[in-house]
Order: structure tokens, then sequence, then C-alpha cells
């Protein structure tokens, strides 16, 4: 789509306009002056990163500055004994602050127009999702996971004799 529309478009024909003397061994390129449009010039001004110009991704997202990228490890679920959950770093963008969200009338659930909210990434390491988000040009910030500190307890600890009165146990 994009080479389409350069292919288009009449001021830039610049492979037209570089012209080759064949003749001379020596030789030296010889370029037109051929007028750039102003959007031409906007996105070469844009595209410090290669990526951001091939992505397709609209400005508000491929832009550095506008969204925050969140990259953090997943806890365990307090419920499941595996902890198959809490071995990737996720990368997912945060949630946009327009107010955004809105209540569907039809079903009653919230709606959004952030597309990007519910995409999220999964990286083995913190280094290739920081690597990442860094090779897009976004604003990225770290989450580190919480170090739980396992305390073993013995069955016989629930039977300690303790002084003073009996301590009752209300179950209603």
């Amino acid at each position: 789509m994009f080479t389409r529309s350069l292919r288009n478009s009449n001021t830039l024909r610049l492979a037209q306009a570089i012209r080759l003397n064949s003749t001379s061994p020596n030789s030296t390129p010889v370029v037109a002056s051929v007028e750039v449009p102003e959007t031409v010039k906007k996105i070469t001004d844009l595209t410090q990163n290669g990526k951001q110009l091939i992505s397709g991704a609209p400005e508000e997202l491929s832009i550095s500055g506008n969204r925050l990228v969140k990259i953090y490890k997943e806890s365990k679920y307090a419920t499941q004994n595996g902890t198959r959950n809490s071995k990737f770093w996720r990368l997912e963008w945060d949630i946009l602050g327009k107010g955004n969200r809105w209540e569907n009338d039809l079903t009653g659930y919230q709606s959004t127009a952030d597309y990007m909210q519910a995409s999220r990434l999964s990286f083995s390491e913190k280094e290739q999702a920081v690597k990442f988000a860094e090779s897009n040009g976004w604003d990225y910030y770290v989450v580190e996971p919480k170090t739980k500190k396992f305390v073993k307890k013995e069955y016989s600890s629930n039977f300690v004799h303790s002084k003073g009165p009996l301590k009752y146990i209300f179950t209603k």
C-alpha cells in the first residue's frame, strides 16, 4: 500500500531522476532536483525507527511518548498449585485515561474503544521484553515481581500450649 502510493506520486520520481553516465569509468550519479511533498518530509522526520514506518499502526500508538507499555511477571494463582502462569514476562499496554469505556446498552457489558488494551505479548525473559519495547520506540516501565518468603510450619505447632485463657473459635 505504501509503495503503491509512492509509485503513483508525480513528484517522487527519484528513480527516473537519477541517471548514471555509463560511458565514463568514473561515473557519478546525476540527481535532478525533485520537489518532495510535506507528507514525505513528515514521515522521514518520524522514522527514527524503521518498524514504526512499516508497522501500519496509527500514530498515537507508534510514536513514542503517547502510550506506556507495562512489562511485568504474573503471579501464581492462589487457587492452583502449578507455576505455569508465573514463568513468562508479559508486555501489555496501559489503559487510556481519556474515559474510553462505556456500558453497552444491549448486553450491559463494559465496552472500550482501545483495541490495544486486550493485546498482550509473552516473553521468556525480561530483557527480551525490554528490547522489544525499545526496538518499537515505546515508553515502558517494568514491575518487578514480589518474592514471597516461605516459612516452614510443622503440624505439631497447631497443638502448642499457650498460657492464658482458652481461645474460642466462633463458627457463626
